[in-house]
């Protein structure tokens, strides 16, 4: 299990100010650590920890590719002028229940001899596919730390 820095255990600010708790509280709120946001980017984890913490800042391009990722708007992310209500207007998975911010249970559909069935967390669909289809989804969706089942009978 990895360890924690000093950073990883400090309380998250109810407001963030700089761009560093800004990146921090995105990738908190969004459940990702900063190893899975790495990969996403396609930089090494260190990279992200730096820009976490203030000792540098990410360039251009990847700012702009760090706001499409949190599906905010660079400027946004940038400045933060209307961050926490941009950030409230972020669209949320059709699954996910609105009372509790969870989501709900999956019942295991039947499955047909031979098919395989996926099922997908983020976004609560059961898709019949094939079994090398399915495969990749399910490996994409636990690179990006969510849960997917399959289905096999």
């Amino acid at each position: 299990m990895p360890t924690r820095g000093p950073y990883e255990t400090s309380p998250m600010p109810t407001q963030p100010r700089t761009l560093a708790e800004r990146l921090r509280w995105l990738r908190k709120q969004s459940g990702l650590t900063q190893v899975e946001v790495s990969q996403a980017l396609g930089c090494e984890q260190a990279m992200i920890s730096s820009w976490e913490v203030g000792r540098t800042r990410p360039s251009a391009v990847t700012l702009g590719a760090l706001a499409k990722h949190y599906s905010v708007s660079l400027a946004c992310l940038d400045s933060g002028l209307g961050f926490m209500e941009e950030v409230a207007r972020r669209p949320r998975p059709e699954s996910m229940d609105e009372d509790s911010g969870q989501f709900p249970a999956f019942t295991l559909p039947p499955v047909a001899p031979g098919q395989v069935m996926l099922l997908d967390e983020r976004t609560g669909t059961q898709t019949p596919t094939d079994a090398a289809d399915a495969m990749a989804t399910l490996l994409r969706a636990l690179k990006k730390g969510r849960k997917a089942w399959l289905v096999v009978k």
